[in-house]
């Protein structure tokens, strides 16, 4: 029988433990932060803003001053490891720079997708190298 491993809330403060969406596949934030406490999410990520702001990753952020809500905002693992919690680890991007950074730096092949890569192919829509 496989292990259960419980995996901490994203939010650097927060040690509370979060569920699954489905087998393999967890979720980001505890059931707090998904629900009464979201406003301390949203108020993270708005105080945070784009981590590219300085244009770090070596592409001209594209929400530098249009940031009007913590929608356009995502949690990035900075190493591409979804299962990395430390706080060391997340950082704020907003979403179209976190996009390209997922890309550039291919977190999207990171073997914690496996999963979901296999269920896109054999759609036989996608084809992954």
């Amino acid at each position: 029988m496989a292990t259960l491993k419980h995996l901490k809330c994203s939010m650097p403060w927060c040690n509370n433990t979060v569920g699954e969406h489905r087998p393999g596949r967890n979720k980001q934030v505890c059931s707090a932060h998904r629900t009464h406490k979201k406003h301390e999410v949203d108020h993270f990520k708005m105080s945070q803003g784009c981590a590219n702001h300085d244009n770090h990753y070596g592409f001209l952020c594209f929400c530098q001053t249009t940031i009007l809500d913590p929608q356009q905002l995502d949690i990035n693992h900075i190493d591409g490891n979804n299962l990395n919690r430390s706080p060391e680890n997340v950082e704020v991007l907003g979403v179209m720079c976190h996009r390209l950074v997922t890309k550039r730096y291919e977190h999207h092949l990171i073997p914690n997708y496996d999963n979901r890569r296999a269920k896109l192919a054999s759609t036989g829509l996608f084809e992954f190298a």
